[in-house]
């Protein structure tokens, strides 16, 4: 579509503008004469987009002036929106390197792991920017959350890598002895030691997690002189038990321990510490063996004291409460006859990190990796704990805790290029998930399929489907519903006794489910204007006066009038656009202005007195209203105030925590107004029906919003055309969501970036 600017853009200024915005007068430093000609026009990009949020809010011409048709709007608005386009290639803008926010790392976790952990509560609070907490440029690693996240991914891996139990089973003939300081050769007899002089034996074993464990030692002595055989245990060289041995060399006894063991490579020890020989004691002649063949069984020496140890076991009673290992998730290999532990590991740590950072890993980052899998093998420990501490470097890794897209060269104008099919897989699914790509959607990458616009579409469409699309509920649509401060808001117990955590919880609950009722069932994006219904339990119907709803779950509720319906009548919304103690006019037409219409209002200016509360001195008898237009007298504020006032004003039928009301501190209500461009309303279901008629409007203002969100970063004036075909996409298609999240991701910004 094409505008001729000097037959039907400039006559219309001419007329209604440049009075104002020309040669003799520049309100706002804005000079519209200067746009002489069609080749100027097209290149005034940064004017129009001023422009053109101005003629959409109604605030120009001002109301005193002569106003311009129907036809002529339309014509200023259509023309304006075809001339701020880029007149050269498109610009897919660029996007700063994005680390995991809070949601998004506990869901990945989730979706790698596969237990549902939320260990970011522990972390700082992610910073906020455009509204959103996804916005690369905010998203900074200060050195504590650095610290979390090594602390975060031990806590996963014990989480998910349960040890296997610790089963030791050995004759003491097995482990190494030394008797006065001088380590013994392995015994000719099988299966036991003996110690006729002070000597110890030693069990090395790796720990694989602090708990308690049973040592069981089997043993016996020949006796000598008064005292019995004594046999100490040491753990780390320090003595925990030590035991008389009356047991027979013929008959050992079974001693048992109870050990309490941390973490790491222990050495469990077995000392003799009595050793006795009785001088005058005369020894027996030799036997002959039966048959010939020589006697393993041992043979006691007359006055010798001798301790005999046969067999040591080391068991775990559980493995830290749970079961032995089983997470096929990071288990893809297990050593074993046909594979050697390094060649597990190495199948192991290819597959997890692949899909920890949503991409193929080289071979060289795999060995990088598996550097430590040796290192822990060389010290002794037991290969899940190898495995723990190799997955662990991956999962403080920047490829895993960022989401990367790697700069190359551009093969297109603006130096732009089109993301490879990975970046699209991890675009997508923390857009719609806020967690990594599943199976299918790498799959699709793999395959090169997503770079076709069609398939990412469909993708789109397969994902909104999925359980796991309520996370956009959650980090979209709370966000951009500011309901992230309900948590947070107390209104004033006296005035507001009822108000409580069952109530605030309900209010919350009713908002996300009407977010996922529109995005589940492809509905209208204008319901969440107004709408016939909404989703109640007990609790919350009896906030809003509604009867014949019982129980405390909410479900779909048809409404009997519109004076609620759509989000701007909900008490969510109307509590966290109140005070403590009252409603704020000024705060809920703000709200509209910025989440629904998307016409911000400029920052109020500094030094400027506030309200005075109801009750003080001079306000008996007066309501919210009065009190808001005795404050705007002053001209400072009267500007900003009339657009925003008259939008709260038509809400003051809800009290501060969204309760239906006849009076304000005893003054009657006035909830008439009159919107830019002459609309005038009475209460809540005649503002709506204003706001329905500017329904493009607020297509193109969630457009905007649902763009943001899932670039992740601010938008530019490069991005204007973007957003208007988006939503008028979305207009033709009956204002359907699933559109405008199919526009959205198959829209160039998206699916490019370009270089610095």
């Amino acid at each position: 579509m094409t505008i001729d600017f000097d037959k039907e853009i400039k006559p219309l200024l001419a007329t209604y503008c440049v009075k104002c915005h020309g040669p003799d007068k520049q309100k706002g430093d804005l000079n519209l004469s200067t746009i002489a000609n069609d080749e100027a026009a097209r290149k005034a990009g940064k004017i129009w987009h001023r422009v053109l949020d101005r003629l959409r809010a109604k605030d120009m011409p001002p109301e005193k002036s002569a106003q311009p048709t129907a036809l002529e709007w339309d014509r200023l608005l259509s023309g304006i929106t075809i001339l701020k386009r880029p007149s050269g290639p498109p610009d897919p803008g660029r996007v700063t390197i994005r680390r995991l926010n809070r949601k998004e790392y506990d869901n990945t976790i989730r979706d790698l792991i596969g237990l549902d952990l939320k260990l970011s509560s522990d972390f700082p609070a992610d910073d906020v920017g455009e509204g959103f907490d996804d916005i690369g440029d905010v998203l900074s690693l200060p050195p504590l959350l650095l610290e979390k996240y090594l602390d975060a991914a031990t806590t996963i891996l014990d989480q998910a890598i349960v040890a296997q139990p610790v089963n030791v089973m050995l004759t003491a003939a097995q482990l190494p002895a030394v008797v006065d300081g001088k380590a013994l050769p392995p015994e000719s007899r099988v299966g036991t030691r003996e110690f006729t002089a002070v000597g110890e034996v030693a069990l090395s074993v790796a720990i694989p997690f602090d708990g308690k464990f049973n040592l069981k030692i089997s043993a016996g002595a020949d006796q000598a002189g008064k005292d019995p055989a004594m046999l100490v245990v040491k753990v780390d060289n320090q003595p925990v038990k030590e035991f008389k041995i009356t047991a027979t060399r013929k008959a050992q006894g079974s001693l048992g321990v109870p050990l309490t063991l941390e973490k790491g490579t222990r050495r469990i020890s077995l000392h003799f510490t009595n050793p006795f020989t009785d001088p005058e004691a005369k020894a027996e002649p030799a036997k002959k063996p039966a048959g010939g063949k020589p006697d393993r069984t041992g043979t006691s020496q007359p006055g010798v004291r001798t301790l005999i140890i046969g067999q040591v076991e080391l068991t775990t009673p559980s493995a830290g409460g749970g079961k032995p290992t089983d997470n096929r998730r990071i288990f893809v290999a297990q050593p074993g006859d046909n594979l050697k532990p390094r060649d597990a590991a190495q199948r192991i740590v290819d597959n997890f990190a692949s899909l920890a950072f949503r991409r193929p890993v080289t071979k060289e980052r795999i060995d990088h990796f598996l550097t430590i899998f040796d290192l822990a093998q060389a010290q002794g420990e037991t290969f899940e704990e190898s495995i723990k501490y190799t997955l662990k470097a991956v999962l403080v890794s920047p490829a895993f805790l960022y989401r990367i897209e790697q700069d190359r060269t551009a093969t297109l104008p603006n130096k732009a290029y089109p993301l490879d099919d990975y970046e699209l897989a991890s675009r997508l699914s923390y857009f719609l998930w806020s967690s990594m790509p599943d199976a299918e959607l790498l799959e699709q990458a793999r395959q090169g399929k997503l770079h076709d616009p069609a398939a990412l579409e469909g993708q789109a469409r397969r994902m909104l489907k999925d359980p796991k699309a309520h996370a956009l509920c959650v980090t979209f649509g709370e966000q951009w519903l500011t309901l992230r401060l309900l948590e947070n808001i107390q209104p004033d117990p006296v005035k507001f006794p009822d108000f409580g955590k069952g109530l605030r919880q309900a209010m919350y609950d009713e908002t996300m489910m009407y977010f996922e009722y529109i995005m589940r069932e492809d509905r209208s994006i204008v319901e969440f204007i107004d709408s016939d219904y909404t989703f109640l339990n007990e609790r919350l119907a009896k906030h809003y006066g509604i009867a014949n709803v019982s129980g405390p779950n909410l479900r779909q509720v048809q409404l009997p009038d519109h004076s609620r319906g759509g989000v701007l009548t909900m008490a969510s919304v109307l509590t966290v656009t109140s005070q403590p103690g009252r409603t704020s006019p000024v705060k809920r037409g703000k709200w509209v202005l910025e989440q629904i219409i998307g016409e911000p209002p400029p920052p109020p200016p500094p030094a400027v007195p506030p309200l005075a509360e109801q009750g003080a001195a001079g306000t008996a008898g007066l309501s919210v209203r009065q009190l808001m237009e005795r404050h705007r007298k002053d001209p400072m504020c009267a500007a900003c105030h009339t657009k925003m006032d008259a939008i709260g004003f038509g809400f003051e039928n809800f009290d501060a925590i969204g309760r239906w009301r006849r009076d304000d501190n005893g003054a009657a209500l006035d909830t008439a107004g009159t919107l830019p461009g002459g609309i005038s309303f009475k209460g809540p279901i005649e503002l709506k029906k204003a706001f329905l008629a500017r329904k493009d409007d607020f297509t193109r203002s969630l457009a905007e919003k649902l763009l943001t969100f899932a670039l992740g970063r601010g938008l530019k004036e490069i991005d204007d055309a973007v957003v208007d075909g988006i939503a008028q996409a979305v207009i033709a298609d009956q204002y359907r969501f699933t559109t405008l999240v199919a526009k959205i991701v198959t829209s160039y910004p998206f699916m490019y970036r370009r270089n610095p």
